[in-house]
């Protein structure tokens, strides 16, 4: 009898999938968002200047003691640190912007909140610096388009599993 049935194979197949769903689609939708944060990165590295020189930190404690390692940032760690990462928490997103931690030395960009604010060599001191805000608004203006391009994967990747 389960012979006759029309649309029994394709629902039993359907229903062998429902395990695997949630851990493809993630990975799909990842990949996804992983593409459109490359572009968006490639896009962003160019609008974020290279310093002229080295940039030296010099730290010391407030009793003189060491707060942590003196630093030589070479030209371009800015812009070289500016990439994609997987987002914590989270099996789909993926942040977008300067790396740290984890990174060689080189690529290492710990500092570039302090450049983005405006907070380099003392108070509001790199405030109109070549530097100063270039990576928040280079984002939002690439919100948009990015938005769209993650609706059009998001679509493709929710009819490729559809159940």
């Amino acid at each position: 009898m389960a012979d006759n049935v029309e649309g029994l194979d394709e629902l039993l197949k359907q229903v062998g999938r429902i395990a695997d769903f949630p851990k493809e689609m993630a990975k799909e939708l990842r990949q996804g968002n992983k593409e459109i944060g490359r572009m968006a990165a490639k896009r962003i590295k160019p609008q974020v200047p290279r310093a002229k020189k080295v940039f030296e930190v010099r730290r010391s404690g407030a009793r003189g003691g060491k707060s942590g390692p003196n630093l030589d940032i070479q030209p371009g760690t800015l812009r070289r640190s500016i990439g994609v990462r997987n987002s914590r928490g989270s099996r789909i997103n993926v942040f977008v912007g300067p790396r740290s931690g984890g990174v060689s030395p080189r690529n290492d960009g710990w500092f570039a909140g302090i450049v983005e604010s405006g907070h380099v060599g003392g108070r509001n001191r790199s405030v109109g610096s070549p530097a100063f805000r270039k990576i928040a608004p280079a984002l939002d203006r690439m919100r948009p388009a990015m938005e769209r391009l993650m609706i059009m994967k998001y679509r493709r990747a929710f009819d490729k599993f559809k159940l």
